[in-house]
């Protein structure tokens, strides 16, 4: 378990030849990941290895309890990276209206859900997809879905840049398989055969896929691999998947506590130099409220009950330390009480302290992996609605964007935009620089005649400015003008579409 494979291909060139070389020779990686995705997946959903626990010493006290935290941490990175829709804004002037349009074909596409269940995939298994196909309807003129990283993947090239070259969707049914293949110029579809079952709770086990005939091929219209790949972070690791060994060590400490307090309830007796009632056994003690017993000869006799407890707060300051550790590792925000005398639990200090600081950087990490393959999908869309005649739009417009606390710690983040402003920085980026807005460009539009309230129009008196230089005939009282302009034209840099 240290992350998925990526999948290269050995040619540049697939084609009807090789394409079943191709495709078995990724299957033999694809395999290995599908089998490690299966147990990270069962395992999020609570089957865990600790139901398999066994005992040799009172076996008949066995308790099995998985404190399914995986289940929070992805519960927690999902909604955490994704609290609204991703959205495109534009990049620059003149656009917005686009952007808009082009935001409308997004939600009807049903994008946001696809976002939403390969959020969820990637979170629990390190890697998940998307696949992207125009439709007949020019309303909805193209349709995402988020397919199962556990049967869809890609395949890339090894030249620098490592393009895709393939993508992969994978069905397997009563040992057979259903392949189908993506290149930019055409779309194979293959038979196979399987051989083997997956078994959810372990990641190595016999069970292969192998594609055996083409069946047919036809011409891929869009031009493009319409399969995507998302991932968690750069090595494919699921969020709760580096703490998996920490994760089945808090389950055993819990199981085995609960071990303790049971057979403290049902502590063993130990009878000396006792003579009980002919035809009494073991079980008829256990069971018994009272018992009746006999001294043996000059033997006195003694009957004791066994009552050695576990120490349940080193036990509970164990478990405290290792759940810590799952929070550094996973990158997770702390929940326990912590004592002001020792943090700080004011302002921003909270978020450093209590462990929101971390999780906002692998968040950000996550989002610039997002973004990367996110524009695979843009290309894919633009050219779809160029060729419908629906919306010419470039991908140096516009960016997707999350709509990711804006009101968290308002107060500071004003308070960086008006010293940004007055340091001499263009609004748009200052919106930006300082997180106020999500979307800088629309909102310095919409609050044009208010800056210019409240700042002036340095670009008037700018302009004034470099005339009188070109005549090179200026007044006192227009030196001292200029001066104004010059220092009014430093707090707000000039903006040209």
């Amino acid at each position: 378990m240290f992350g998925r494979l990526d999948i290269y291909a050995t040619v540049e060139d697939i084609n009807s030849d090789n394409i079943i070389e191709e495709v078995n020779s990724a299957l033999i990686y694809h395999i290995q990941n599908m089998l490690q995705e299966e147990f990270l997946y069962w395992y999020r959903r609570g089957v865990q290895p600790i139901l398999n626990r066994t005992k040799e010493v009172r076996d008949d006290i066995l308790n099995k309890v998985p404190v399914n935290l995986a289940h929070s941490i992805v519960d927690f990175k999902n909604g955490y990276f994704l609290q609204k829709p991703v959205f495109y804004t534009a990049r620059r002037k003149g656009v917005q209206s686009k952007v808009k349009q082009l935001n409308e074909y997004l939600y009807r596409s049903g994008k946001s859900d696809a976002d939403n269940a390969t959020v969820d995939w990637f979170d629990t298994v390190g890697k998940g997809a998307i696949y992207v196909e125009p439709s007949d309807d020019n309303d909805v003129p193209f349709v995402a879905y988020a397919l199962d990283p556990r049967s869809a993947f890609v395949v890339y090239s090894l030249r620098p840049g490592n393009k895709p070259v393939m993508g992969v969707n994978l069905v397997t049914m009563d040992g057979t398989a259903r392949i189908d293949v993506f290149t930019e110029r055409e779309v194979f579809h293959l038979n196979g055969t399987v051989v083997g079952k997956m078994i959810t709770t372990e990641p190595n086990c016999d069970f292969l896929v192998t594609a055996t005939e083409l069946v047919s091929v036809e011409p891929n219209v869009i031009g493009k691999i319409p399969i995507i790949e998302y991932r968690y972070n750069s090595v494919n690791m699921g969020a709760f998947e580096p703490a998996v060994s920490i994760l089945d060590e808090i389950n055993n400490i819990y199981s085995n506590a609960c071990d303790g307090i049971e057979q403290f309830i049902q502590s063993l007796a130990v009878a000396v130099n006792c003579d009980f009632d002919e035809g009494t056994t073991l079980t008829d003690i256990r069971k018994a409220g009272f018992i009746s017993f006999r001294s043996t000869g000059e033997n006195k006799a003694d009957f004791k009950i066994l009552t050695e407890q576990l120490n349940q707060t080193q036990t509970k300051v164990l478990l405290d330390s290792l759940y810590d550790e799952v929070l550094r590792v996973c990158a997770m925000p702390s929940r326990s009480d912590r004592g002001s005398a020792t943090y700080d639990t004011t302002g921003a200090a909270v978020l450093a302290n209590f462990g929101y600081v971390q999780a906002d950087s692998a968040m950000l990490n996550t989002w610039d992996h997002y973004k990367k393959s996110n524009r695979q999908f843009d290309e894919i869309i633009t050219e779809i609605l160029r060729r419908k005649g629906l919306l010419d739009i470039a991908l140096v417009d516009f960016e997707p964007n999350l709509d990711h606390s804006e009101q968290s710690n308002v107060q500071s983040k004003a308070q960086a935009f008006q010293t940004l402003i007055a340091a001499g920085m263009h609004p748009e980026l200052a919106a930006a620089k300082s997180g106020i807005s999500n979307d800088p460009v629309k909102d310095m539009k919409m609050s044009e005649k208010w800056l210019e309230m409240i700042w002036g129009n340095p670009e008037k008196k700018a302009e004034e400015v470099t005339q009188a230089d070109k005549t090179g005939n200026l007044s006192e009282e227009e030196k001292a003008s200029q001066g104004e302009a010059k220092i009014i034209e430093s707090d707000t840099v000039r903006y040209e579409e």
